[in-house]
């Protein structure tokens, strides 16, 4: 009797444990998400624990998608507003990184910039990998902030860009973001909220957290974000035939500064215009270009920068025939 009661005990102990092992979990994993009501988004998990351990919303911005599937490699990933997590398990451990979201923003609004020469100067750090170096406040935020694991290689030079309220910033572009000088304060750029699938932006109830990532989903059906333009710069006409000649006007720059010019290809290599502009006494560039006739088709850009005052204006146009 004794044996057969020593089984049965045996036999609760491991159901109480089979029980807490399976039935608890969709709660408990419920129960350690936070919701955003400033976005109608969850965070939790190895997401939230990323989040909060690195920067929080000070660094990375709210959530703007739930956690979900990337269709492109099966990688559970997670907008917010200033980067892309995403999730590698090796064995039972998993790491979260950073997406590219830096290099992605340039290839989508067809920017790229030239490689510099390399240099050595005081406080000034050169990355032969990219060609570009980095310096002063970008420097120290760099470093103090992740580095390279966080933020990647530069993918560009400081320069002064016109953002979405308006106004002209210090900017500089990463593999991982891009950094903005507001006052002497260093922010990471929105990236994220503009890249996020629009199937995967809308708000969530507070009362309802999903239980487990969502698939990425198909976004023919709702409306896209409108693709980032400078309104003081065109390239005309466009579309385009290769060969043809066209305009490129641009505003922002100092009167009378000389103006360096490139093209950004369809298959991201940069090619140097062999003159520069002078812009006008109302800063303004107005200039005729010339494609090749057997240049390759699809989406191009021209992009100006002040040699004094480092603005920089991107006009896109399509070559086709």
């Amino acid at each position: 009797m004794s044996q057969l009661r020593g089984r049965w005990a045996r036999a609760l102990v491991l159901l109480a444990v089979m029980l807490l092992t399976v039935l608890p979990v969709a709660s408990t994993q419920a129960q350690s998400k936070v919701y955003f009501s400033q976005t109608g988004h969850f965070l939790g998990g190895a997401f939230r624990s990323f989040w909060e351990r690195n920067g929080g919303v000070e660094l990375f911005g709210y959530p703007v998608s739930e956690e979900f599937y990337q269709k492109r490699d099966g990688r559970v990933a997670q907008y917010f507003e200033r980067a892309r997590f995403e999730l590698d398990v090796v064995g039972n451990t998993a790491y979260v990184n950073l997406g590219l979201i830096g290099r992605e923003y340039l290839a989508a609004t067809g920017q790229g910039f030239p490689a510099v020469a390399a240099v050595r100067a005081p406080g000034l750090r050169y990355f032969p990998e990219t060609g570009h170096t980095l310096r002063g406040e970008f420097r120290n935020f760099w470093e103090r902030r992740g580095g390279l694991l966080t933020f990647g290689y530069p993918l560009s030079e400081e320069f002064v860009q016109r953002l979405d309220d308006g106004r002209n910033y210090l900017v500089q572009y990463f593999e991982r973001g891009r950094f903005e000088l507001v006052g002497t304060r260093v922010n990471l750029g929105t990236l994220g909220s503009y890249q996020v699938p629009c199937q995967l932006r809308p708000a969530l109830a507070s009362t309802a957290p999903p239980t487990n990532p969502v698939a990425e989903g198909d976004s023919k059906n709702c409306v896209q974000s409108p693709t980032p333009a400078d309104t003081f710069a065109r390239a005309y006409p466009n579309p385009v035939a290769p060969g043809t000649t066209q305009g490129f006007e641009a505003r922002g720059y100092r009167a009378g500064e000389l103006v360096t010019l490139w093209f950004n290809l369809p298959n991201g290599t940069v090619r140097a215009l062999p003159y520069k502009a002078t812009a006008n006494s109302d800063g303004g560039v107005l200039i005729g270009f010339r494609t090749l006739e057997q240049d390759p088709l699809g989406n191009w850009s021209i992009v100006g920068q002040g040699l004094k005052s480092n603005v920089v204006r991107v006009a896109t146009f399509r070559l086709a025939r």
